[in-house]
């Protein structure tokens, strides 16, 4: 598979999915299961400045600005990553008014680097999203079945469409791929509370907001 021994001559990454098994629509890389449930957790734009990093999971649930050279030079972190309890893993952006083709590299993207994650020994979270109901006949292809997956609710609430179609989506996930745990970053859903495998955690966005209050709160006391 690889055209090149030396992986600083393999522009396109094909190291990255060496060996890896591939299917559905898209050919995927397939991803091994896990039971992990993160504790606690902070953005990969916030790791460098963690005291006690082997309690925390890195997640990349940020503006893809703060992550996009991690695509092709992720070696540049791994000792850095190797110190955190384990990885909730990219997720590069689909967007509706994105081309069809960026939507479908994006979620290649991300399934390739939770592929090569893997194979690094990092204790990974695969992460799963969509865009569209269309996009519901690959999207999910390379997940493991009976293991954590983890989405992110950011932007969902922004109206009657982007809510809906997360509730289609957290739907036929749970269909197709029947998960242990969904581990969901960001704010809640009521419509999904009562399923019992649901486990939330803050986004970036809300730590700032609460680390923020409590600032404040200090400033005032």
């Amino acid at each position: 598979m690889l055209k090149t021994n030396d992986r600083k001559y393999d522009n396109f990454k094909l190291y990255y999915w060496h060996n890896a098994t591939l299917v559905g629509k898209y050919r995927l890389p397939q991803l091994e299961p896990t039971q992990a449930v993160p504790n606690k957790v902070i953005g990969f734009n916030e790791r460098k400045g963690i005291s006690s990093p082997e309690n925390y999971w890195v997640d990349f649930f940020i503006d893809d600005v703060m992550f996009e050279k991690f695509w092709n030079h992720p070696e540049v972190s791994f000792s850095n990553l190797k110190k955190f309890a384990g990885i909730i893993t990219t997720d590069y952006s689909m967007f509706p008014e994105m081309l069809p083709g960026q939507i479908i590299w994006n979620c290649t993207r991300n399934r390739v680097m939770a592929y090569y994650l893997q194979q690094q020994g990092f204790n990974i979270i695969p992460v799963a999203s969509w865009c569209t109901e269309n996009d519901f006949e690959w999207c999910f292809d390379g997940l493991p079945e009976n293991s954590s997956i983890a989405i992110s609710t950011n932007g969902c609430l922004s109206s009657p469409y982007s809510r809906r179609i997360f509730l289609r989506g957290v739907e036929e996930l749970e269909t197709q791929k029947s998960p242990t745990h969904i581990i969901i970053c960001g704010r809640p859903f009521p419509e999904i509370d009562d399923l019992p495998n649901v486990v939330y955690y803050p986004s970036f966005s809300q730590r700032w907001r609460k680390r923020g209050l409590q600032w404040e709160a200090e400033d005032h006391s």
